[in-house]
């Protein structure tokens, strides 16, 4: 029984209960999509020549075995897939501009991508402030998310965490985040997955109360029971990317028997569709079948899919500014991370912990002549602890928040600037709290000089090499999985440490490792922590013993081959890094936007 809907007075913008002013058609034609293998250069078709058309106010089940494309379609009508795709997209029948379809087609992929850490109700809201208009103000918002929760049977779970409602109640809500903007064409990919048979009826029958208010719904649905199909209007089936019924679901059963397909009386129509797909196309029933369904295929090959440029100027693709998108991306992730401080913590009491153990290990080294080899290898070893600790906290980000990044800008929530201004913003204050407890605990165990100047200058390095480290573990984290990730990290980090200038110095370099030490960004930080302790004129160090022949700093500098470098030519190339890294981390999340 589906649930009473509320009054649409109720709420004061467009009710998700009105129905469309007039009814509307999207359609395609000749949609075709193939893959490109790389090894022999040969192509395999996916979908080939599809036509078809979804009616506003019905629900459409797009319907097939495995690997029939149905998933594909999706992505293909989305505009999520766009390479190597051929045909036309239209709505009554006019080409659909690439702007436009981006503003009335939503597309909600199999995999459920909700941010654990927010309730329901919240998870709406944030969502409600990135696809709704500045304009309205947070009451006329709030109205909006109570009545989407009723809509949608929410109500009950609103303020249960997102991770941890039932798998029917998340279906609905990712349903429900794309709702918020009233898209006219909702493409939802196989919404009952996963789920029971009660749960799966339930995310069902609300989506086709969705469909009759006016919208087109079209939904992969791998095999539906009759319950279900009841509720299903239209039916999409698809065998091997080719479709061998398009029309009412209460149609398909007489139209298969007209090619002899005739579907037994104890038989699920629904069961003995995927029967009849997965038939030899070899099978005369099914290729007449096939050639009656594809006789509406036109003779012509478009160069590229269906979508046309539009030139139309007053198109607006996010409905917030960059700044305000930033404004909300900056509350919404602060609260996830004050409800998950796990790592955080874990971060700071794994730096706390070796913090600790370095300094007892090299108690009080910081004025002692005869031990200002060690001392120097405290340095190294702080580096190599905000490297590790900042690195593998990186790479962990963006893997645990990438399916949601990628779905939300597809989606038009906001722009990946606006998403990478605002990672780089929450994860500063992490690296430098994280960063300082670490070196502050260290330099005073460890009895460094307690002079402002070279605790500026000393900590200044150590936080621009963690934030070559963040970046560095945002770009692995990005382009490769997490194992993969902190495997490249080691290969990286141990090359990098040997061209440091503390294991190699300068002078014993030969001509084919000396290029590799003007390159490697632990030298210059090695470098710059190095100038911050022992230069800007430091005094001579205490000599505990009878002589001590580093005692004047100027002996230990030209033993280790120093170069006679300002302190900023350290920060310049440091800098430089940083920019190189932040514009490859940049241009990597780019590429996971566009890639198909």
């Amino acid at each position: 029984m589906m649930e009473p809907i509320g009054n649409p007075d109720s709420i004061p913008l467009e009710s998700l209960e009105s129905v469309s002013p007039r009814a509307f058609e999207l359609s395609f034609q000749n949609v075709s999509y193939c893959v490109k293998h790389k090894h022999d250069r040969t192509h395999s078709a996916i979908l080939k020549n599809l036509s078809g058309s979804f009616r506003s106010g019905r629900l459409v089940g797009i319907m097939g075995p495995s690997g029939a494309g149905k998933s594909t379609l999706l992505n293909v009508l989305s505009g999520f897939k766009k390479s190597n795709v051929t045909g036309q997209l239209m709505v009554d029948g006019q080409r659909l501009s690439e702007r436009r379809s981006r503003k009335i087609i939503s597309y909600t992929q199999q995999e459920v991508c909700l941010w654990p850490a927010l309730t329901v109700e919240e998870s709406l809201r944030y969502a409600a402030e990135f696809k709704l208009s500045p304009t309205i103000d947070q009451h006329q918002k709030r109205a909006r998310v109570r009545e989407l929760l009723h809509v949608l049977g929410l109500t009950g779970c609103a303020d249960t965490l997102a991770g941890s409602v039932s798998g029917g109640q998340a279906k609905r809500l990712s349903i429900g985040l794309e709702l918020l903007s009233d898209p006219k064409v909702m493409l939802l990919d196989e919404p009952t997955s996963g789920l029971d048979t009660v749960a799966a009826y339930q995310v069902l029958a609300h989506v086709k109360q969705l469909a009759a208010r006016g919208r087109v719904i079209a939904c992969v649905i791998h095999q539906p029971n009759s319950a279900q199909l009841l509720l299903i209007d239209d039916l999409y089936v698809l065998a091997k990317g080719r479709r061998i019924y398009s029309g009412p679901t209460g149609e398909m059963v007489t139209q298969f028997a007209r090619f002899g397909l005739d579907c037994p009386v104890s038989h699920n129509p629904a069961d003995y569709a995927l029967e009849v797909a997965s038939l030899d196309q070899e099978d005369d029933r099914l290729k007449r079948l096939l050639m009656e369904e594809e006789k509406d295929i036109f003779d012509y090959n478009p160069p590229r899919l269906m979508v046309e440029k539009s030139v139309d100027g007053s198109y607006q693709r996010y409905a917030l500014s960059t700044l305000q998108q930033l404004r909300v991306l900056l509350r919404r992730t602060t609260s996830c991370t004050m409800r998950e401080t796990y790592q955080f913590k874990a971060r700071i009491l794994i730096n706390i912990a070796i913090a600790l153990i370095t300094s007892v290990a090299f108690y009080n080294t910081g004025n002692n002549a005869d031990r200002i080899l060690a001392n120097t290898a405290v340095l190294i070893i702080n580096l190599y602890a905000i490297f590790f600790t900042s690195i593998v906290s990186a790479v962990l980000v963006y893997p645990r928040e990438s399916a949601c990044f990628v779905l939300e800008s597809k989606n038009n929530w906001y722009s990946l600037r606006a998403y990478y201004l605002a990672k780089i913003v929450v994860e500063l204050p992490t690296l430098i709290l994280s960063s300082s407890v670490f070196f502050l605990i260290v330099y005073y165990f460890t009895a460094q000089p307690f002079e402002w100047l070279r605790i500026g200058t000393f900590a200044l390095v150590c936080l621009m090499f963690g934030w070559i480290s963040q970046m560095l573990g945002l770009l692995l984290g990005s382009l490769l999985s997490v194992q993969n990730s902190v495997f490249v990290s080691i290969l990286i980090m141990v090359p990098a440490s040997l061209f440091s200038g503390f294991f190699v110095p300068l002078r014993d370099a030969s001509v084919l490792v000396r290029p590799l030490l003007y390159v490697s960004f632990v030298r210059y930080a090695f470098e710059g922590a190095v100038h911050a302790i022992y230069g800007f004129d430091r005094p001579d160090l205490d000599c505990p013993e009878v002589f001590c022949y580093f005692r004047q700093l100027k002996r230990f500098l030209q033993f280790v081959s120093m170069p006679d470098l300002a302190y900023g030519y350290d920060l310049l190339a440091l800098a430089g890094w940083i920019v190189l890294l932040m514009g490859a981390v940049y241009l990597s999340l780019r590429r996971r936007i566009k890639q198909d």
